[in-house]
């Protein structure tokens, strides 16, 4: 018989709640930086690693029964543990040898630790939890709780297990190939494992696990092995899916920590499939969260991350089966999240019902901002980024603000090519050979075309008093290209469109709403040359000059940058005729075009309609039979093209 929830599952389930917060991490070397260097947050998180408890101590304390808490794990699940004591200055119980794990199938999967330290530790609080015993009760678990020397046990199992779930959910609604399972099964993950030198929990409580229970919980959703019909198996399915999404709401609102840190945290990976082996290693310096509270999250860091890997391509200097590794590197100096809400959110999920409307502030993703990122293949730099921020606002569930920006961000599109060619034996162009693809790439970077990079940001705002919708966006381009798109809209409040919700037909609603408050305003594109034109032109002869012989290369080649802006020029004016037949009012569009192509500067496209376009203009002229032509329509949203040095 299939249950909800297999006895493995339970099982692993139940570690995960006693170490949930083990299985992440973040970490720092401070071996290089000094606490005035790091930012507030950070020295911190710092800091609270070295500091000494501060709670009250017992000069006669005993041990705390701590052993107790974990009483009546799930069948299969073991706590093991070395000496206990008391340390004398803080009262803490200290454990060592300390771990919880899981047998699955013969091998121990879980978390360990050299020693772990118990501050004001409750074993009753979890106990009652991995029982399921009095869940709408709010109980303190521990003033402090620090694991040092932590490490996973046996992940490798996992990993093979979740595979064969993986592969058997897939296989049971759409059969595969005997061939495709073969060769899946042989996937050998040989190392898969994490560690990290302190992880340190500060004021951890627990509060009502509560959730509203199916109907048929109590019997839990059954499928008789001799009556796998597609209804039956969908069913089910939609149960589980609704029931997993609960267990989640109702398990991010039933616990609050005042911090967690981590220091040093290394993960490694690798696989192989038959002889080709996967590798990634990951080093996080330092890690933390601060004020978690049933949902809601103060603010989250991490610093220092590096990643490095390889992974196995066709050598292409080799025969049919030989390999070779590519190099795969990168980091992020920080990663941080700050004011994130989602606690009203996780209690509507955990009930299985809609926010009521009404509630304008339901949850917030906060800010998310990434410093330094980098990724580098084959050596060789491929992806950058100095900063990227992400920033969003919400009215119920509609977004009001969106605000994304990224600095100094991009692809190397050299070295990608160089990258293919070289390492990877691609052949981008028959004809073109890897050192003429080498020779031309100097061309672009000596000319600053070889890296996609520069700085971008959006803005995009609704209203929440009139419903007017903004769009602003803004980049620039190295240092050849800057420019803004911006956008006006009216339309319905947050609160009116959230209204219509709950409608009994909220599509009408939708449609009214549109015809009443929709309206076009404005639209405006502006690109500005900062020397990219001049830069562009002067590289295309270079192009032309060291490939005379390629077909198509002549005008590069026998024309200098002035002459080639010229013919550009030329071309734009020559297209004045065909343009003109389909708008006759075409010509001073063309003439800035032209005008910018041969004197740079900004060339502006704006649509700024002298009324603005609504739903009632548009009925107006249907009701009175006049089909706008080209040259009206230009007029009626106001179209401009112009051209300013």
């Amino acid at each position: 018989m299939n249950t909800w929830r297999s006895q493995t599952q339970s099982s692993l389930f139940a570690i995960g709640l006693a170490f949930s917060v083990a299985a992440c991490g973040n970490a720092q070397n401070s071996e290089t930086t000094t606490t005035a260097e790091m930012s507030a947050e950070q020295a911190f998180f710092a800091d609270l690693l070295e500091a000494p408890y501060d709670g009250a101590v017992t000069a006669d304390a005993e041990p705390v029964d701590f052993a107790s808490a974990f009483a009546d794990l799930p069948d299969g699940v073991s706590l093991q543990t070395g000496a206990v004591s008391v340390v004398a200055d803080s009262g803490a119980t200290r454990v060592e040898d300390f771990a919880i794990v899981y047998d699955l199938e013969g091998t121990p999967v879980g978390v360990e630790a050299n020693e772990v330290l118990f501050y004001g530790f409750d074993p009753d609080a979890i106990a009652d939890r991995i029982r399921g015993t009095n869940l709408d009760a709010t109980l303190k678990v521990a003033d402090r709780i620090e694991l040092r020397g932590v490490k996973s046990v046996g992940m490798e199992a996992v990993s093979k297990l979740m595979m064969e779930q993986y592969v058997g959910a897939i296989d049971e609604f759409t059969p595969l190939d005997d061939d495709i399972v073969t060769d899946i099964g042989a996937v050998d993950v040989f190392d898969y494992n994490f560690e990290m030198k302190t992880l340190l929990i500060d004021g951890f409580d627990l509060h009502p696990f509560i959730y509203a229970k199916l109907e048929d919980e109590a019997d839990e959703v059954e499928i008789d092995d001799e009556s796998l019909e597609i209804e039956n198996l969908l069913a089910a399915s939609d149960h589980d899916e609704r029931h997993g999404f609960q267990m989640l709401g109702a398990w991010m609102r039933a616990f609050s920590i005042d911090a967690v840190v981590y220091d040093d945290l290394v993960f490694e990976y690798a696989m192989r499939d038959n002889d080709i082996e996967l590798s990634m290693n990951m080093s996080i310096g330092l890690s933390g969260l601060r004020d978690y509270n049933r949902g809601d999250l103060a603010y989250s860091g991490s610093w220092d991350a590096v990643i490095d890997g390889g992974f196995p391509i066709p050598d292409p200097d080799g025969g049919a089966t030989d390999l070779k590794t590519v190099p795969m590197s990168g980091g992020v100096t920080s990663s941080t999240i700050s004011g994130f809400k989602m606690a009203k959110a996780f209690e509507a999920l955990a009930n299985w019902q809609m926010p009521e409307t009404s509630e304008a502030d339901l949850f917030d993703l906060g800010r998310w901002e990434m410093s330094n990122y980098t990724l580098d293949i084959a050596e060789k730099s491929l992806f950058k980024a100095e900063a990227l921020v992400f920033d969003s606002e919400f009215h119920w569930l509609l977004p009001t603000s969106i605000n994304l920006s990224l600095t100094d961000t991009g692809y190397n599109i050299g070295n990608l090519f160089e990258v293919m060619t070289e390492e990877m034996g691609e052949e981008l162009e028959p004809g073109l050979s890897a050192e003429d693809l080498r020779k031309g790439l100097e061309i672009v970077e000596q000319y600053g075309f070889e890296c996609l990079c520069g700085d971008w940001a959006l803005d995009l705002n609704w209203n929440e008093s009139t419903g007017a919708i903004s769009y602003r966006e803004k980049g620039q381009f190295a240092d050849a290209f800057k420019g803004t798109t911006s956008a006006d809209l009216g339309f319905s409040t947050p609160e009116r469109i959230s209204a219509l919700f709950d409608l009994e037909d909220p599509e009408t609603g939708f449609e009214t709403a549109f015809q009443e408050d929709f309206e076009f305003r404005g639209f405006e594109s502006v690109l500005t040359d900062t020397g990219g034109l001049s830069t562009l032109f002067e590289m295309l002869h270079a192009i032309g000059q060291a490939f005379p012989e390629q077909e198509g290369m002549a005008m590069l080649t026998y024309n200098d940058a002035a002459q080639l802006r010229m013919l550009s020029v030329n071309m734009v004016n020559g297209m004045k005729p065909m343009v003109r037949q389909e708008m006759p009012g075409a010509d001073p569009w063309m003439d800035a075009l032209a005008a910018f192509l041969e004197e740079g500067g900004t060339l502006t496209i704006s649509a700024k309609p002298p009324t603005p376009i609504n739903y009632a203009l548009i009925e107006s002229y249907e009701e009175s039979g006049i089909d706008p032509g080209p040259e009206e329509i230009v007029e009626i949203i106001g179209l401009t093209v112009t051209h300013t040095k």
